[in-house]
């Protein structure tokens, strides 16, 4: 069904959190079928697909909206004689990656009523273009017609609001790169292909333990998470779509929605739980590793509240199958992440190296004594590499120093850097923008998001974001030159491509 194709694409509810519920076994993608136990065939499924964000949903005009941590729907009812027997060719849906405008210019007063104070705005952060759809539903019986647009988001977050508060901003001064989108369904983006996406990895490469804690209501269950398999999973999805977990009452399957199926955890419960009420998310583990230091590992938290019948202490609390990697089970570890402090003084362009670097040096084959003095051997290391042009060993370097220091923004500038060097852009630009947040008035932050953009051909959201660098460091006169420059590249790409539909 079109609701399933939603769910599945990234649409979340905040009744089910993106669950798809149906009465069939778990999904079985190629490879080896997840053992279920002999009741799978007739419990109901929920399917989830999706994180939940903040808030979860709302309206906007006369249209409903609803978002999950991928993507944002935006639902309008279309009913009585204004509209009666409309068609999805009447519909001109023009989206870019800063917004969003929907006209009907056969029915022009019912376009102005209903459209462009429903589903009309400039976005408060960017989607991607090609992986998102709309279309036109029709409701036969009750004369009436739902239409649907699909937006996908570029980075995962929580978004206040479809758009962003004020007047519209011209077309053309908000973007240059507008798409008529023709309808469809998500089967017809270009993010329908994910779950044919071959990600490279096994189960072994990302999944490293499994910690089980319960209390008399709830479950948790936390994979521990290998930060190079992590990133090099981003590097080809976001987050929000590279996880599937199917549930019944007392069975569970986590798996990568690409082709394959990898499955990292199956297994039965030891009593029963109510799955339209899970949550689940990435989160941040700090535990000791050897010396006495800490380590703070990426995990898939997931919590599952107890069946009414079933509130009491399980043991096992989960029978794992064979099919799911088989790990053992530690006890629960705490979220308190190191103090952050590495310096924000580097030049514009240049790599971030700290003063003291030489010191961290002598540390190498020694045990450091915290967190960041792990994490600042690395990245001298790192830097070490990148100097001699070692894109990869750099990267490799940098993404272990982080599992120290998961947000020292010098670090994840000079992983930008080296992603970059290495053609991985896009990888580049989400260093880039993490850092921005860590470190939001700071200038290099800007200029790594600036690089990436331009290699990705988006340039006037390159130009935006070097603006923001030059209200931050206006003495530079660097940054209007890489604004001149990523205008004339767009000049060029202009020229070259003629006017887009």
């Amino acid at each position: 069904s079109r609701s399933a194709q939603t769910r599945d694409a990234g649409f979340v509810s905040a009744a089910t959190m993106a669950a798809d519920i149906g009465a069939s076994p778990l999904p079985t993608p190629a490879g080896p079928a997840a053992a279920l136990g002999p009741s799978a065939a007739v419990l109901q499924v929920h399917r989830l697909r999706d994180f939940r964000a903040t808030p979860a949903s709302g309206s906007n005009g006369r249209a409903r909206w609803q978002q999950s941590m991928g993507s944002l729907e935006l639902r309008l009812l279309l009913r009585g004689s204004p509209w009666e027997g409309t068609s999805p060719d009447e519909f001109q849906v023009r989206l870019c990656e800063q917004g969003l405008r929907v006209a009907n210019r056969q029915r022009p007063e019912a376009s102005d009523a209903f459209l462009k104070e429903s589903l009309c705005g400039d976005f408060p952060r960017e989607v991607l273009v090609g992986s998102s759809w709309w279309t036109l539903e029709a409701d036969v019986e009750r004369r009436e017609h739902m239409l649907v647009v699909h937006l996908t988001k570029a980075k995962d977050g929580s978004w206040p609001a479809p758009f962003r508060e004020g007047a519209l901003v011209e077309a053309r001064e908000l973007s240059s790169d507008w798409t008529a989108l023709r309808p469809g369904g998500a089967a017809q983006s270009r993010g329908a292909a994910l779950e044919e996406a071959d990600l490279g990895l096994q189960a072994s490469e990302l999944f490293e333990e499994l910690v089980e804690s319960q209390t008399e209501d709830f479950v948790t269950l936390r994979l521990l998470l290998k930060q190079n398999g992590l990133e090099q999973a981003r590097r080809s999805v976001p987050m929000s779509r590279l996880w599937g977990l199917d549930l019944t009452e007392d069975n569970l399957r986590v798996f990568l929605r690409s082709r394959g199926g990898v499955t990292l955890l199956s297994g039965r419960f030891g009593g029963r739980v109510q799955p339209a009420q899970t949550e689940w998310g990435m989160v941040k583990v700090t535990r000791e590793v050897s010396g006495g230091a800490c380590e703070t590992r990426p995990a898939l938290e997931i919590q599952l509240r107890k069946a009414t019948d079933y509130r009491h202490a399980w043991d096992p609390l989960l029978v794992r199958d064979a099919q799911g990697i088989e790990v053992p089970a530690v006890g629960a570890a705490a979220d308190n992440a190191p103090e952050r402090k590495l310096p924000l003084d580097a030049p514009l362009g240049e790599l971030d190296v700290d003063a003291d670097s030489s010191r961290f040096l002598e540390l190498e084959g020694q045990e450091a004594r915290t967190p960041t003095e792990h994490a600042m051997e690395l990245k001298t290391r790192g830097d070490d590499c990148f100097k001699r042009r070692q894109w990869d060993a750099a990267i490799e370097l940098y993404g272990r120093a982080l599992g120290f220091t998961p947000d020292a923004e010098a670090v994840l500038s000079n992983r930008s850097a080296a992603l970059a060097e290495a053609g991985q852009y896009q990888a580049a630009l989400d260093d880039a923008l993490r850092a921005a947040e860590v470190a939001p008035q700071w200038p290099k932050a800007y200029f790594r998001q600036g690089v990436a953009l331009r290699a990705l051909r988006r340039y006037d959201m390159a130009i935006s974001v070097f603006s923001e660098g030059l209200a931050r460091d206006p003495k530079n006169p660097s940054w209007k030159r890489e604004i001149e420059d990523t205008e004339a590249k767009k000049a060029v790409r202009q020229a070259t491509r003629g006017p887009r539909r």
